[in-house]
């Protein structure tokens, strides 16, 4: 069997997805080159992962990240330890390619416990807001909705609402249209809203995805150039879906109300490209800091001197330090909110991500 056929077989073992939706995913989002297949003492593939390569938009940069997709172990090989060889693996891998981060969606809350192990912390939240039956969603602007939605024009929209946010995970062209085939198959909504304009027709402004789960429209996403344009997106949900509340997952920067929820963890695997990439955004900012990392020593276990923008490694410093701590604690600094940064004296900022078929 090929490797992608192994890694189907874990999958349709460990998973509850349907026949169609694992079609659609292998044929469509699955790459070998992002596949890790790990074999037991018999040569039987027993662990498998997808370590999937993104951008993020990371003050100011676009550096690489990982994604953690549909880990598994065959049932009857469970509790052997396999999955946690792999996890090393995985973060070797991700920091040998030249990713900054490693990130992942835990399927339930027990497994933020297990992913802890290998120095992920929990920094990807959504603002929960929740919306009754009879919330109309009002709007100042006027706005139609486009029907026609599988367009280079909405790729284009959409690529430049995602890249406006601060700290968040990009999706490329093929993600994109991924995307929007999971959840046709889903049974969702995929709005996107316009505004009239003279010399061009009609200026995409907003758009929003949108699934029922159980007896809540759950949007899982809304973007747009404004909060009146994002309001308009979800109108027009609330059109189609009559009296159903709504709960919205959104940005955690997000200024109206809502619960502040976990949504995924991180883990930093170069912890130079990250100070990197301050040092170059924030020339005036100065820190002394020392990293700790067990798993991945080569590549975080340093003493880092960040001045006048640039960032040196200096592991023969033996002065103060601003900061010395372990690669978790690093992440948490790293992708705080920015009202902690501004208490460590760090330029800290909260990331997103979101739609990323989990």
């Amino acid at each position: 069997m090929s490797k992608r056929d192994d890694i189907r077989k874990i999958w349709q073992e460990s998973f509850k997805d349907s026949r169609e939706y694992v079609k659609m995913y292998f044929d469509q989002v699955y790459r070998d080159e992002d596949a890790l297949l790990l074999q037991n003492e018999e040569g039987l593939p027993v662990s498998s992962l997808l370590l999937q390569r993104y951008a993020m938009t990371f003050h100011g940069a676009l550096p690489t990240v990982s994604y953690i997709a549909g880990a598994a172990t065959r049932r009857n090989q469970r509790g052997k330890g396999y999955m946690s060889r792999l996890m090393v693996d995985a973060l070797e891998a991700s920091a040998a390619r030249g990713d900054m981060l490693c990130s992942l969606i835990p399927a339930n809350e027990a497994l933020y416990y297990f992913y802890q192990r290998y120095g992920f912390s929990t920094v990807f939240y959504t603002k929960e807001q929740r919306f009754t039956a009879l919330h109309p969603f009002p709007v100042h602007g006027e706005y139609h909705h486009l029907d026609d939605t599988i367009t280079d024009e909405v790729w284009e929209a959409f690529n430049r609402f995602q890249m406006e946010r601060r700290c968040y995970i990009i999706h490329s062209q093929r993600d994109f249209y991924n995307i929007l085939a999971d959840l046709q198959m889903d049974g969702g909504d995929f709005v996107v809203m316009a505004r009239d304009d003279e010399d061009h027709g009609h200026e995409i402004v907003s758009m929003a995805w949108a699934r029922m789960n159980d007896d809540v429209l759950l949007v899982t996403d809304v973007m747009g150039e404004s909060e009146d344009a994002r309001a308009a997106a979800l109108r027009q949900l609330r059109g189609m879906h009559g009296d159903t509340p709504f709960l919205l997952y959104g940005r955690p920067t997000d200024t109206m109300g809502g619960r502040l929820m976990p949504r995924g963890m991180g883990r930093v695997v170069n912890a130079g490209k990250a100070l990197e990439i301050i040092a170059g955004a924030y020339p005036r900012f100065a820190a002394k800091i020392k990293v700790t990392d067990k798993l991945l020593p080569a590549y975080n276990s340093h003493t880092y001197i960040v001045d006048g923008g640039t960032c040196m490694i200096d592991d023969g410093y033996r002065g103060r330090l601003d900061f010395d701590v372990t690669v978790d604690v690093f992440t948490d600094i790293l992708f705080s909110s920015p009202v902690t940064g501004d208490i460590l004296r760090f330029p800290s900022e909260r990331p997103m991500i979101s739609l990323m078929l989990d």
